[in-house]
């Protein structure tokens, strides 16, 4: 009886061990999110609230579905994911700029291409997400959404490498 106790113990310890280990990266599923910067819990937010156009910025979270600082991603058939404006008519995502701000504009091409994954440092740590511009021609665009106070708007892709624990991830719904 005491060695099953022991073992119980050992797996109970085990499993603990295991759980606080920092979590792999993994692709997000479809939803809708809320992606906070974790510098200043300000949010990720569209160009004006119900706007779908113009340049993204940082703004203050709100709890609504329907505001400015909650975000559809969607797996695209190529692999790639949108991060939308949800319900907007017409579509449009997150894309970049020439010089490589972040804006909402139209969801098709390669500009609008990105990789999310989010992780973890074990429980009670925050969810992170890591938003990477991965258009599929694999063209010089490449890099991840970052919050950078010396870049007017606070939003931009910078290229690799870069560390991903830059947004807290909250799915809405």
């Amino acid at each position: 009886m005491r060695s099953r106790v022991i073992s119980v113990m050992a797996a109970a310890v085990a499993a603990t061990a295991a759980l606080a280990q920092p979590a792999q990266a993994a692709p997000l599923v479809d939803g809708v999110y809320r992606f906070a910067a974790l510098q200043d819990g300000k949010c990720l937010i569209w160009p004006k609230p119900n706007g779908n156009r113009g340049m993204v910025s940082l703004g203050d979270c709100t709890e609504n579905t329907n505001t400015s600082a909650n975000w559809q991603v969607r797996l695209r058939p190529n692999g790639t994911m949108e991060v939308s404006t949800p319900g907007s008519n017409p579509r449009t995502c997150l894309s970049l700029a020439t010089d490589y701000k972040v804006m909402a504009n139209d969801c098709a091409g390669k500009y609008a291409e990105w990789t999310v994954s989010y992780g973890s440092a074990g429980p009670g740590s925050a969810v992170w997400a890591d938003i990477e511009h991965t258009p599929s021609d694999q063209s010089n665009s490449w890099g991840k959404l970052v919050d950078d106070p010396g870049v007017t708007g606070r939003i931009i892709v910078r290229r690799v490498p870069i560390e991903p624990h830059y947004w807290a991830l909250q799915q809405v719904s």
